[in-house]
């Protein structure tokens, strides 16, 4: 079985927030690339909480990417959602389960740059 698996994520070193600011740190979806069927959303797991904000996990649905025979499918997506609290740097991690087993588990993390609100 073959996969297509996309995960979008900004660079760490991009996110710059100020407090009271809510992002979207990463998406994650998978098809299935031979008949591009959507696979539910990747189990995403929060191994470390952010000390100065809090993370949480939403399921959605969405569009996959622009590019490949599987373009913009409608699929069942796993976000990762950031709200700032406190101005400082912060840190968190997280892990990705596919359901395909040659991709099986990714391991990320993040550090933010949280300024305060003007």
């Amino acid at each position: 079985m073959s996969a297509a698996i996309a995960s979008v994520a900004a660079p760490a070193a991009a996110q710059s927030l100020k407090t009271g600011d809510i992002a979207v740190l990463a998406s994650y979806y998978e098809i299935r690339g031979s008949d591009c069927l959507a696979l539910r959303a990747p189990r995403v797991t929060i191994t470390l909480q952010p000390r100065l904000g809090v993370a949480s996990i939403v399921q959605t649905r969405g569009q996959s990417g622009d590019s490949g025979r599987c373009a913009y499918k409608t699929v069942p997506i796993a976000q990762l959602v950031y709200q700032a609290r406190q101005p400082g740097s912060d840190s968190l991690a997280w892990e990705v389960k596919y359901q395909n087993k040659t991709v099986g588990t990714r391991r990320y993390s993040a550090t933010l740059g949280i300024a305060p609100a003007p």
